[in-house]
C-alpha cells in the first residue's frame, strides 16, 4: 500500500538498512550463545545427557555406579561442565589405544586360525596312522 508512495532510491535504502539491523541482531545473539556456556557451569543431568549424547537412564545409570562425575546439592544431582570434560578426556580411545586392541584383535583370530588348522592337521596324520 505505502510502498507506492516511497521513492526507489529511498526504498533502496531502507532495504540495507533493514538487512544492515538484521545482521547486527544476529550478531548480538550469537555472542550471547557463546557466553552461555562461559555463564553456566553446573548442568542437569538432562543437560549432561545432552552434551555427552547419552540418555539421561543412562547418566544416572553412570551416577548410580559412580563412574561419572557429579555433584549433589540437597536432592538435586548437578554436573560440573568442566568435570565432565576431563571424563570425555580419561575415558577416550585414544588411536594408538585403538590400533594395538585392533592388532591384538587380528594377531588372537590369527592365532585361533592356526590352532583350528594345526588341530585339522593332527586330526588327519593321526587318522593315517591308524590305517
Amino acid at each position: 500500500m505505502g510502498n507506492e508512495l516511497i521513492p526507489p532510491q529511498l526504498k533502496g535504502f531502507l532495504d540495507l538498512l533493514a538487512d544492515l539491523l538484521v545482521e547486527k541482531c544476529f550478531e548480538r545473539i550469537d555472542g550471547r550463545i557463546k557466553k552461555i556456556p562461559e555463564l553456566k557451569r553446573l548442568i542437569t543431568a538432562k543437560e549432561a545427557g545432552q552434551y555427552l549424547s547419552i540418555s539421561t537412564e543412562t547418566i544416572y545409570r553412570l551416577v548410580s555406579l559412580k563412574r561419572l562425575p557429579y555433584i549433589k546439592i540437597g536432592d538435586r544431582v548437578l554436573f560440573d561442565i568442566k568435570a565432565l570434560d576431563r571424563w570425555i578426556e580419561r575415558n577416550m580411545i585414544k588411536e594408538k589405544e585403538f590400533k594395538k586392541r585392533e592388532i591384538k584383535s587380528e594377531d588372537q583370530n590369527e592365532r585361533l586360525e592356526k590352532k583350528t588348522k594345526e588341530s585339522d592337521l593332527f586330526g588327519v596324520l593321526k587318522k593315517g596312522k591308524k590305517d
